[in-house]
Order: C-alpha cells, then structure tokens, then sequence
C-alpha cells in the first residue's frame, strides 16, 4: 500500500515512465488488485508498442488476457503488436526476448537472499576500487547552487572525510549533507527539496517505508554502511535503493555491477538511511537530525521528483 500511494503519485506526475508503472502494477498485483494491476498493465503494453519494445508489450497484453481472456480491444493490440514483432525478427532487427527472469522468480517466493549477484571475489575487486565517495560532487552542487555557505560546507566536507577514513568493520558511515545541514542550521526537508527540485533526482520518504532487512543485505556493508547506501524494495525486474549522497557515482555503478537488476535510485534523508541501517546491521547510529517533517512533505518531495 505505500508502494502504490507513492508510485501513484509519480505516474501521475510523469504517466509515460515504464518503470514506475511496472512497480504501480506488481504492488497491485501483491495485494491483490488485479483490476487495478491490468489497466497499468494495458498503459504499459501501450508505452513499451510505442517504443519499439514488441516483447516487453506482448508480455503486457498476454498478462491482460490471462485475467479477461474475453478482452477483444487488447486481443487486437496484442495482434497488432505480435505483427510487427515477425516483421522485426524478419528484418533483422535485434528483439529483446522477455521470459520469467531470476527476479521476478525471487518476487514470487519471497526468497531475497537469491538474488543474483557476483561471487565474493568480484565484490572485493568492485569495493577496493571505491576511492571517490562521491562527496566532492556533492560540495560542488552546494555551492553552485548557494544552498550552504562555502565556508560550512568546505568545513564539513573536511571533518567527515576525517571521520570516515579507514572506517572499523562494521561501522557506519557519516554524512555529509546531515553534517552541512547541522552546522549551517539549515531546515533539512527544505534542503532535500531544493536537491530534488535542481537536480531532478528521485525522493523516497524512507521513513514511512516498512524496509526488509534481507533486501538491504543484497549489498555488501562496504556499501551499505560504508557509503549509505540501502536498497529497500524489489518489484519485478527493478531495485529500488535509496542513497544519502545522490552524487556517489562510483557507489551506483558499484551497485550495478554487483546485482543483476534494473536499479532505481532515490534521494533519502540521512536520518531515514540510517534507522534503517542501525536496524539492519544492529549497529548505532551517528548522531544524525531527524526530517522534522509531516508525513505530507515526503509526498509532496515524491511528487516534485517525478
């Protein structure tokens, strides 16, 4: 249910984004929704038809019919779209084939600690070459957008470094926007909404969101509490994690490479991260401020991200 209030409102805001559609219909599909799970499922066949992607869209109207085998408009659709799947195969073209997936097979029973991801090896080899955080990006919007002053913001960037160097197993990582935050006095949603208003980037109030340990644990500590970073929902073939530094380049193509999933990334606020962390890993916490927002405001930070 808070996947779909909240997804609701970012296709409302952006109706033609596949991915936030595909997490609309599986959460409907979870509960039980499944009228509500086919007319996402119908504007999804439509969208994937329009760019050329037959398979995903025949995979759409073929879910349709398995629920109203007596649909006449998406019986035509889906012949419509199966017509110009030949053609392409036909010409040539390269067709992206869509079949039950790994995880959409981990969705269906539940079982996360499935999830595809590479050997041990590969994990040490992709977190030893994590040498940028990410926070230097950060400092540079800051400043280019004036939202702390450059004597605080270069201040933090230099205690935090010095706090997370060489960082005992275990323990968690500190952040630089609470830390700017804190010492600028600034109000922490309005700075989250300034991010998301300049950067574009995605918002999840982590705060509401009942979050499964075992999907936070998809990702090795070096990044979880290392880089706070958190994954907190599978839906189909997409991850969604959450992250306190929306800037930390070299930690979201280290996620990627490390878990065979389509990655949707959301800005978090820290205190958000790490409750959900300090729970995870039963570890405490930095001293980190609190959202000191209502509920609406994560919504309303939701809807301006779309």
């Amino acid at each position: 249910m808070q996947t779909i209030e909240m997804f609701g409102v970012i296709v409302q805001s952006s109706p033609n984004d596949p991915q936030s559609l595909e997490i609309l219909k599986d959460a409907f599909v979870r509960i039980g929704q499944i009228p509500e799970a086919m007319e996402a499922g119908r504007k999804l066949g439509q969208l994937y038809a329009q760019a050329e992607q037959y398979s995903r869209a025949v995979k759409e109207y073929e879910f349709i019919l398995d629920h109203d085998p007596a649909n006449v408009e998406v019986m035509e659709a889906l012949g419509e779209v199966e017509e110009k799947l030949r053609a392409a195969k036909a010409n040539g073209v390269e067709v992206e084939e869509i079949s039950t997936t790994k995880s959409s097979q981990i969705i269906a029973t539940g079982d996360t600690t499935k999830a595809p991801t590479r050997s041990a090896a590969s994990i040490d080899a992709v977190t030893k070459t994590l040498v940028d955080d990410g926070n230097e990006a950060l400092v540079k919007f800051l400043l280019l957008h004036r939202i702390a002053p450059q004597e605080v913001v270069k201040s933090s960037n230099e205690r935090v470094s010095k706090k997370n160097k060489d960082l005992a197993p275990n323990t968690m990582a500190h952040s630089l926007l609470d830390e700017v935050v804190r010492r600028a006095g600034l109000d922490l949603d309005t700075t989250l909404s300034t991010i998301v208003d300049r950067s574009k980037v995605a918002y999840i109030p982590l705060e509401y969101y009942e979050v499964d340990r075992q999907v936070v644990k998809m990702l090795p500590d070096s990044l979880t509490l290392g880089r706070l970073i958190v994954p907190f929902d599978l839906m189909s073939r997409t991850l969604m994690v959450a992250m306190a530094n929306p800037f930390d380049v070299l930690g979201k193509n280290a996620v990627q490479k490390l878990l065979d999933f389509n990655i949707q990334w959301h800005l978090a606020s820290p205190a958000a991260i790490t409750k959900v962390l300090s729970e995870t890993y039963r570890v405490s916490a930095p001293g980190i401020i609190g959202s000191g927002g209502a509920e609406s405001a994560g919504f309303k930070l939701a809807a301006a991200s779309a």
